[in-house]
Formats: C-alpha cells, structure tokens, sequence
C-alpha cells in the first residue's frame, strides 16, 4: 500500500479510537431522526463484487450482534467513491442536459484508462462511521488526476468535498451511543488486517445521488478500456 494511502487510514483510524474510548462519536444528523434529506450530488463510483459483499455482509452480522441500533450500509448501497464530482448538498438539482455533458467527458476520458486493481483488507473507523480499507493499483491515482485536470478545462464545475485519496467503503454509520464500546472496539482491532478479497474494477457509475447511495436520480456506466 501506498504510505500516503497508509498514513490517511492510520490517521482516521486513531481518530475512530480515541472517539469510541472517550465517548465522543459524532452521531448522523438525518440517519439517526427523522430529519428529511435532500442532499444530491454527482459522483463517479465503483461497485463491489458480490464475493467481497458476502464476505462485509459476514462481520457486519457480528457487530449488529453487538450495536444494533447502529445503521449498517445494506449491500445494495455499498461503493467505493472514486471522486465526489459535485459535492451532495442540501437542495441541489441537476438537469438531464448537465449530467450528460459530464457523462460524454467521462467517456471520452475512461475509454483510454485501465481497469482499476484492489484488495480490501481490515476495518477501520472514523468518529462517524465504520469503514473497510481499500488498496487500489496506480491506474486509480492516474484517473483521478486526469479527471481534475479535464473536467475544468471543458468549461464543467468541479466541486469535490475534498480530493480524496482513499479508497475505502463505509459500511456502517453511528446513529445512537455505542452499548457496548469496549467489545465494538475490540471487534475492530482484531479485524484489522482481515482480507476481504480482491477484484478488477472495468467499469465505473457515474451517478445523481443522495448521500448514502440510497437513492440515485440518474446513472450511467462506463467502461474503462485501456
């Protein structure tokens, strides 16, 4: 792994810690009331194979046994977020005539690039949410500096939340104080290094969603073929 990529997922890593051990879990606004919401934004995602889903699905059993009343990312909704295009925020409205713009860019753009290599390995946890580690081939870091590179230079808004080099999937987010924060905790550290599978990534969603993935406006797949 990459040690930018190593550092980033240590650094969230003590930051979910320390949070879980001090009692200061940073709860979901919307997932934990009855709050609406209506948060869109225009990302490019990937999605997992079902080996890797099962094998999520399978320690995501053993923390509901301990925290149930945590939300858990059912397998349907589960993704890695290459790039937050256009960030969700609350009220935004894209019309089919802007999503097709991005949409020719990315094609003319992924068509020349390689399919993207990974191997998810081990839990991880910020204040907000639990996380799996992915491990990405070089293709996914040429991608990304291709797609900000292009996507201002056609005259198109890009707006990432921040660019991001991770490469992780979030499974689970906190809603309610943990019941039981010594065992969830435990449960993470002596998954730290679990395997989760690996898998080439071809193609690659560009999509209008909400912010969990739950609901999604408009998509399109898109190959990569180089």
């Amino acid at each position: 792994m990459d040690s930018k990529l190593a550092d980033l997922y240590q650094q969230i890593s003590a930051r979910g810690q320390a949070a879980i051990e001090n009692n200061a879990l940073e709860f979901d606004q919307y997932l934990g009331t009855n709050r609406a919401d209506d948060r869109w934004g225009l990302t490019l995602l990937g999605h997992l194979p079902a080996h890797i889903n099962r094998n999520i699905s399978f320690v995501l059993q053993q923390a509901k046994t301990l925290e149930p009343d945590q939300y858990y990312n059912p397998a349907v909704d589960r993704h890695v977020t290459i790039m937050d295009i256009v960030g969700a925020q609350a009220g935004q409205v894209f019309t089919r005539s802007q999503f097709s713009d991005y949409e020719h860019l990315l094609q003319s753009i992924l068509v020349d690039c390689a399919p993207v290599h990974w191997h998810f390995s081990g839990l991880m946890v910020s204040p907000g949410a639990l996380m799996v580690k992915g491990d990405y081939s070089p293709a996914l870091t040429q991608l990304r500096l291709k797609l900000r590179q292009a996507i201002p230079a056609a005259n198109l808004p890009l707006a990432e939340r921040y660019p991001t080099i991770s490469g992780h999937v979030t499974i689970a987010r906190f809603t309610h104080r943990l019941s039981h924060p010594h065992a969830f905790l435990r449960l993470i550290q002596e998954n730290q290094t679990l395997a989760f599978g690996s898998f080439a990534m071809s193609a690659m969603d560009l999509v209008v969603h909400d912010w969990y993935n739950r609901r999604i406006k408009m998509s399109q797949q898109i190959s990569l073929m180089g």
